[in-house]
């Protein structure tokens, strides 16, 4: 008698729904649409829906997208045997990565179909799927170059490249004006972050103020308070491509308090995290091993004298010194500090670079304005076309706003020395008063102490005016 074997029962085809909803408006098609597309055509084709992934408001011009790498990697762990989408679109709009997901599939053994578009292997239908994929790419190249296009039509016009809603500001007929509620608050982060307050300082200032970002709603971020200063689009600028740029707003605050914004910026990134809060000690940041430029680090002891280290391993010298004699020599030096200054003001007038460099700039600010006001005339008389005037006006403001800058360094220097002498005389009588991280800012502006390992095994101690460096 002959044994029959039963019949194995057919698997059906496991199918994982793959959904990406555009950045655009006009062709922002549902997520519940796609899906309800998507297991219309996995029903009429016997296959079991294991899984459904999206990637929500995605452009389909990155390849950076979780669920799209999801989804492949589904088929190639064998865990789905086809990837559903609604249109070849949805894919990608990148002729690239739509033939790289196209042949990851097919190197697992698996495929991808569209539930709207044809989907058959023959010669046909793959003429079909690349005339569908061409044209998707088609679509996001024109898509693009209309955007730059407004981006640089927005731009000559002075106006940031979105019209999103800027914290400080509100927009008023296309235009974007201060706000009478945030406008101050915006001014007083500058002027807290000016007077020492670090971002999260001021991250938690606006929390308790009750200020949230106008584009989220939500309260702000170390990161994000970063980004709204650093874009400076309250001092009247707008950040294209990394740089600044005027704007056709109006400014609240001035070319002044951004400058100095900026300087301590970037005084900020070279200090050590450490030093950005609480100093632990009135002398920290303020010493510096004069072998490798890297300020000291104070150790503490349980016994013995607290000492100020190097603490660069690949430093040739090393240099180690007790806390008590460095903190000896400032508060010898800050007594002399007076003398100094005006040592410091007399040189500083006599020097020949000095005074021409200040003579430079002011000749170029001043030829400047007058020029960009007879460009200005011109432009409005019809003598000069919109195109020329345009350059001609960025070029001026540029030579301006660069005379300017100099004229502001030389000033903030010259603020630094007169600022000097009542620094020191406040440091004097507070010194035991005063909380350490606000002695230690003070002196980092004031004063670095350089420590010199010496032939015969000693240290030197000199304390130098920041503006004698």
């Amino acid at each position: 008698m002959t044994r029959r074997l039963a019949a194995v029962p057919e698997t059906p085809p496991r199918a994982v729904l793959y959904l990406r909803q555009s950045t655009h408006r006009e062709e922002s098609i549902s997520l519940e649409l796609q899906e309800r597309a998507g297991r219309e055509h996995c029903a009429r084709h016997g296959y079991v829906v294991v899984d459904v992934l999206a990637d929500p408001g995605i452009s389909g011009r990155t390849w950076k997208r979780p669920a799209v790498q999801r989804a492949l990697t589904m088929l190639e762990q064998h865990d789905a045997d086809v990837v559903v989408l609604w249109r070849w679109s949805r894919l990608s709009r990148s002729r690239k990565d739509w033939a790289l997901a196209v042949d990851r599939a097919d190197v697992a053994g698996g495929r991808i179909e569209s539930a709207t578009e044809p989907n058959d292997v023959t010669a046909a239908g793959r003429f079909a799927r690349g005339v569908m994929t061409e044209l998707a790419a088609f679509e996001s190249e024109r898509i693009g170059e209309q955007w730059k296009d407004v981006h640089a039509r927005r731009i000559d016009a002075g106006l940031p490249v979105n019209g999103r809603a800027r914290f400080g500001y509100q927009v008023v007929d296309g235009q974007f004006v201060p706000d009478p509620d945030t406008a101050p608050v915006l001014v007083d982060l500058y002027r807290r972050y000016l007077d020492g307050d670090g971002l999260v300082a001021l991250t938690r200032h606006l929390r308790e103020v009750g200020q949230v970002s106008p584009y989220s709603g939500k309260p702000y971020t170390h990161r994000g308070i970063a980004t709204l200063l650093d874009s400076g689009f309250g001092a009247g600028l707008l950040q294209v491509h990394g740089e600044h740029v005027a704007g056709a707003h109006d400014a609240v605050i001035d070319e002044t308090t951004w400058r100095r914004y900026l300087r301590e910026r970037s005084r900020r990134a070279t200090v050590p995290p450490r030093l950005r809060g609480i100093a632990v000690s009135p002398l920290s940041g303020v010493a510096r091993c004069t072998a490798c430029g890297s300020r000291l680090a104070l150790q503490r002891r349980q016994r013995g004298s607290d000492r100020m280290r190097c603490s660069t391993l690949e430093c040739s010298a090393r240099v180690s010194v007790m806390a008590s004699r460095v903190e000896d020599v400032v508060l010898a030096w800050l007594p002399t500090v007076a003398d100094q200054v005006a040592a410091e003001a007399v040189r500083t007038a006599r020097t020949p670079d000095v005074t021409a460099a200040r003579r430079r700039a002011e000749v170029v600010s001043a030829d400047a304005s007058a020029a960009l006001t007879r460009l200005t005339l011109a432009h409005a008389r019809g003598l000069v076309p919109e195109d020329s005037y345009t350059a001609a006006r960025d070029e001026l403001v540029a030579e301006q706003t660069r005379a300017r800058a100099t004229l502001d360094d030389l000033a903030e220097t010259a603020k630094v020395v007169d600022g000097a002498e009542a620094a020191a005389s406040a440091l004097l009588e507070g010194w035991d008063r005063l909380p350490s991280a606000r002695v230690s800012a003070i002196l980092r502006e004031l004063v670095t102490v350089w420590v010199t390992k010496n032939p015969a095994g000693g240290c030197d101690v000199v304390a130098r005016g920041t503006w004698e460096e």
